[in-house]
């Protein structure tokens, strides 16, 4: 349907425009005379408009969905109106970005490896140096610094760490008297006499009598092998002492004199 404009000739005849001062015509005629122009020409043009713009117009909703042909985008993957970028639009290298799970490509011998400075790693093969209380072993004070399973370094109390600690010595010539200590070491020479009290504890000696002037003189033990109160002047004695289930053991053994 085409539409077309109201003409000059399209009102012609029409209205009263032309009309002498007396027209003749009746009340009724007079009245479709005034009218003519809106009835038969006005608004058969405006139905003919409403009409075609009903068949082919478009409306507001069109209007939102109408798609630009001037070379702007009309859709995005089938996506028209106001449209969202959304996940899975373009593939990471389509825009030239990483891959959202990519790590293999860091790994060493891959297409983009990580310097271990870039990241404030260690190198595969570096030295610790000295590990101190800020170590990343944690706290190291008063611990001691050993290697574990698969050479990795850990901080252990010294009672996990196996050793012993150095025995304290104990040496002195003449009248002996004293009480076991634990993780002792006892060189006794030249004794005059001798006196040994016990203790739950853990310690050795020797004692080498010089002239004695008593016997002697074992207290608070359980103890066995050679028996001390026999020494005599000249002799080397051994001894060791040890805790079970809380009371003191000891063994003596007499050398003899040493020479």
């Amino acid at each position: 349907m085409e539409l077309l404009k109201i003409l000059e000739k399209d009102l012609e005849g029409k209205g009263v425009l032309g009309q002498p001062e007396v027209p003749g015509l009746s009340a009724f005629e007079m009245q479709r005379k005034v009218e003519e122009i809106v009835r038969d020409v006005a608004i058969v043009k405006i139905n003919e408009i409403i009409a075609y713009l009903m068949e082919d117009g478009a409306t507001k909703e069109d209007l939102e969905k109408l798609l630009i042909k001037a070379g702007a985008v009309s859709s995005v993957f089938g996506r028209a109106g106001d449209i969202v970028p959304m996940k899975g639009d373009y593939t990471c290298d389509m825009v030239g970005a990483a891959r959202e799970k990519h790590s293999a490509e860091h790994f060493t011998g891959g297409d983009d490896p990580i310097a271990p400075e870039k990241i404030g790693a260690a190198e595969k093969e570096h030295i610790h140096g000295n590990i101190d209380s800020g170590g990343c072993i944690g706290s190291t004070n008063g611990k001691i610094i050993m290697t574990g399973v698969g050479g990795k370094l850990v901080a252990k109390d010294k009672s996990e760490s196996g050793f012993c600690e150095k025995a304290k010595v104990f040496s002195t010539t003449g009248a002996v008297s004293f009480t076991a200590e634990d993780n002792a070491e006892y060189d006794y020479r030249g004794v005059t006499s001798f006196r040994m009290n016990g203790a739950p504890v853990e310690c050795h000696g020797f004692v080498t009598f010089g002239n004695i002037t008593s016997v002697p003189v074992i207290t608070g033990f359980y103890y066995s092998g050679d028996d001390i109160t026999e020494a005599v002047s000249m002799e080397t004695w051994e001894f060791s002492v040890f805790e079970h289930g809380g009371k003191p053991f000891s063994i003596f053994k007499n050398w003899g004199v040493v020479l």
